[in-house]
This record gives C-alpha cells, structure tokens and sequence, in this order.
C-alpha cells in the first residue's frame, strides 16, 4: 500500500507500506517542480516494486527516500 499516512496503514495491519508523498498527490510532490516530481513518482513506484518482491513476517514500512540514500552510500 502506497500512504501518505503511513502510520495509519501500518497500524491497521497492512504488510508492506509504501510512504507516499501527499495525501492529495501520493505518488509525488507538484510542489518539486514537474521533473522532480517525476523523479520522485518513480522512485516510490519502484520502491513499491521492490517491495512486493521482499518477504516481510510483520507490518513493514518502505521509505523510498531513505531507500535512495541507501544505494548512493553503498554504490
């Protein structure tokens, strides 16, 4: 599940969450300008991707900025 209330949808039991942008535009932010805001639309669908594709036991949380730093440091 893609959130912009994250906290909400792990609560309520949900097994992957995905955090989204804004509630009123999840898979993004308009307020980055129109190719930021792509840029960041892509990251979150595939960090939903990636996420269908990891086994999780409980309700987990998949934060596609923190995701982004991740393979910055290790690339």
């Amino acid at each position: 599940m893609i959130s912009a209330i994250y906290s909400l949808a792990l609560t309520t039991g949900a097994p992957r969450v995905i955090k989204g942008g804004r509630i009123e535009h999840v898979c993004g932010d308009p307020s980055l300008g129109p190719e930021k805001d792509r840029e960041f639309g892509e990251r979150i669908v595939k960090t939903a991707l990636n996420a269908l594709g990891t086994a999780v036991t409980e309700p987990t949380l998949f934060d596609p900025v923190k995701l982004q730093e991740a393979e910055v440091v290790t690339a």
